[in-house]
Formats: C-alpha cells, structure tokens, sequence
C-alpha cells in the first residue's frame, strides 16, 4: 500500500517562470471570483453558493492557501535556511493581518455610522458588537477575537500562519504524518462542541464577546484543511520528479461518482427524506462536517486530475491574476460586499435587478483592477532591484 507521501505527490503541474505554479493561481482566482459572486448581496449568489456540491470557495481557499505556503516555504527553506524560512512566514502573517486591519478600520469607522446613521440593518447586524461596545469590540478585534462575519476568513488565515512554523518543526522531525493525525484528532473532537466548550469555560481577554460574533468558521475543524493542504505543498515540492506525474485512474474513478452523488443531493429535495436536525451536521459548513470533506476531497482530486486542461482555456487563464493578488484581492472582495450590503434598509438585501447589476459589474472590475495592479506593483519592484 503506498505511504502517504506517495499518494500526495501524485501531480507535479509545468512550473511559471519563479517557481509558482500558474495552475494553482488560476484556480486561486476561480475560488475568489467564486467567494465574491457568493457573498455579493445579489442574485448570483444563488447559483454560485455551493455550485458543485456541498463545497464552497472557503475551503478551497483555505486548502489552496496552505498548500502554496508549503510550496513557497520548503523553497524559501532551501535557499535561506530555516530562519530565512520563519522570517518569511512571519512577514506573510504581518502583512495578512494588517489586511485584516485595514478592513475594520473601515468597517468600523466609514460602514458602522452609515449603519446606525442611515438604518442598514444588514450592517447593524454585522457590527451589533462594535456598535454597543466600540471600546471592547476594537480590542477584541486586535486580538482576532471579535470576527464580524464576512470578515472572519482573514483572522484565520493569520491563526493558521501562526501556527504553521510549530506544525513544520514537528513535520522536520518526525514526518508529516503525526501532524496529520493529530489535527485529524482535533477536527474530530470539533465536531462534538468542542469550540462552544472552550468558549463558555475559556475567556482569556474578559472581553465578553458574543458567540456569534467570533466568526462563522470553527477554527478547530477547519484547521484540518490547512495542516492537510500545507503538507501536501511541502512534500509535493520536494517530491523527485520519477515519483509520478498522474492520479491513479483507480482514484479518480472512484472519486468521480461521488461528487457526482453529493452534487445530485445538493439540489435535491434531501429535506424531504432526511432530518437536517439529525443529520445536517455530516453537511454543516461551519463545522465542515465529514461528508463536506469527503466530497471536497473528491473534487480535488478530480481537479488535479483534469484541472491543467481547464486552465489552458483562453477565457480561464486570465483569473491568474486574481490568484496572484490573493488577499489584496479578497480585501477588496469583502469591501464591495460591504457596500452592497450598505445600499439596502432590509436585514437581506434585495436591490433591483439594475442595481445588482452595477454592483456585479463593479465588484468585478474592481477585482481585475486590483489584479493588473499589483501585478504593475512587483514588476516595478523587481525592476528596480
């Protein structure tokens, strides 16, 4: 039976020019572009919530993420050694939580006036805790413990970069597979409360912060998808180049006609027949219940399988872009989502059709503008060096 390592390694896609894998940052660009059309206060967000099954971009993202960060730390590994290799990942939380700052600073001082001020009800019900206890609520949020939702994919992105220099020195030393089953463990005992435990036992600021306002994501379940995605990154960099370039047509056959089946059961009446009190928690998306990873699983493995075709089409190919400007991009995501939700009275607003449209066509251009951008930005950069 091949170890673990084997299975992980089974795709090597054509490197770009520096390293990256210009694959991986289409598809990076296919989740964010697929987040913002989910989360923009429209009618798209019908079609692109959960298109393929019981799978969102949130966990691709986070997936993704973790792999290029394994990817780009071996490397950076490699080249400047271990403390070159922390310095960096140290650089890259920093700069993800000054994103993450800027954005409450905006939310807090430009969209929680117009909130109360104008009565946005969707706004009011994003902010409520920074609009009844602005003092504690700033604190709370400079600690990542007050994570309105929309904005509370960023906080865990840095949690997991926190914790990635401890999750690579166990992986140096003894493998990756201890670390795997280890947050495996931890997913595990998520699913039976554990979040909801630590928050009524555990208060460690005093800062009294609503459960509902500490984000939509269970830290403790989700972290299984970055340790699993961070060490395929690493072991998938340094993996020999005869160690194999195809998935098993075994894997990919079998995984087929499971997503085949979630995909039918995501748009079929499944309420009819099964009681989402008793069973809704294998589905749930905040926990990330087990069925949501075994069908994430297998499209992932199917994108791996067929994903280089995909991103050769000439219409995908400009999505890289947005997956080189990853947070940069989800930044100004989350800000256009702000503002559409600012444009409605309603708790769930409903623009008309025209101005879901504007809101669309802006938030896209908006997208590929940050994207040209920054793309300007490094090449300036390196010019200049």
């Amino acid at each position: 039976m091949a170890s673990f390592p084997q299975l992980v390694t089974s795709v090597q896609p054509p490197k770009q020019s520096g390293g990256r894998l210009i694959e991986l940052d289409i598809l990076r660009g296919f989740l964010l572009l697929w987040m913002a059309l989910t989360h923009l206060p429209t009618a798209a967000s019908i079609i692109s919530n959960q298109t393929f099954g019981f799978v969102s971009g949130a966990e691709g993202f986070i997936f993704l993420s973790a792999f290029m960060v394994g990817q780009l730390e071996h490397r950076m590994e490699e080249k400047r050694g271990r403390i070159g290799a922390l310095r960096d990942l140290l650089r890259r939380t920093v700069r993800v939580y000054l994103y993450h700052a800027a954005l409450l600073a905006i939310a807090f001082v430009v969209l929680a006036p117009i909130g109360v001020q104008f009565h946005r009800l969707a706004i009011q019900n994003l902010l409520s805790f920074y609009i009844a206890d602005p003092k504690h609520a700033v604190i709370a949020a400079a600690l990542l413990e007050y994570r309105p939702s929309l904005m509370d994919i960023l906080p865990m992105y840095v949690v997991f970069l926190a914790i990635t220099p401890a999750a690579r020195e166990i992986a140096r030393r003894w493998s990756w597979e201890p670390v795997v089953y280890a947050s495996f463990g931890v997913w595990a005992v998520a699913q039976f409360g554990l979040r909801a435990w630590i928050y009524r036992h555990v208060n460690p600021f005093g800062l009294n912060v609503p459960e509902t306002s500490t984000g939509a994501f269970d830290l403790y379940a989700w972290q299984l998808l970055w340790i699993v995605g961070l060490a395929l990154g690493s072991i998938a960099f340094g993996a020999r180049p005869e160690s194999g370039r195809h998935i098993p047509g075994w894997l990919w056959k079998v995984c087929l006609p499971i997503a085949i089946v979630f995909l039918f059961l995501r748009y079929s009446p499944v309420d009819r027949w099964m009681n989402p009190e008793v069973y809704g928690w294998l589905i749930d998306k905040w926990h990330l219940g087990p069925s949501r990873i075994i069908n994430f699983s297998a499209i992932a493995i199917l994108v791996v399988r067929f994903g280089a075709r995909i991103a050769r089409l000439p219409f995908i190919a400009p999505l890289y872009l947005l997956g080189q400007a990853s947070i940069e991009v989800f930044s100004v995501h989350v800000l256009c989502c702000l503002a559409g939700h600012s444009l409605s009275e309603d708790a769930d607003p409903t623009q008309p059709w025209w101005q879901q449209t504007i809101l669309l066509v802006v938030t896209l251009s908006a997208l590929f503008l940050t994207g040209f951008a920054s793309r300007a930005w490094r090449n300036k950069r390196r010019a200049a060096s």
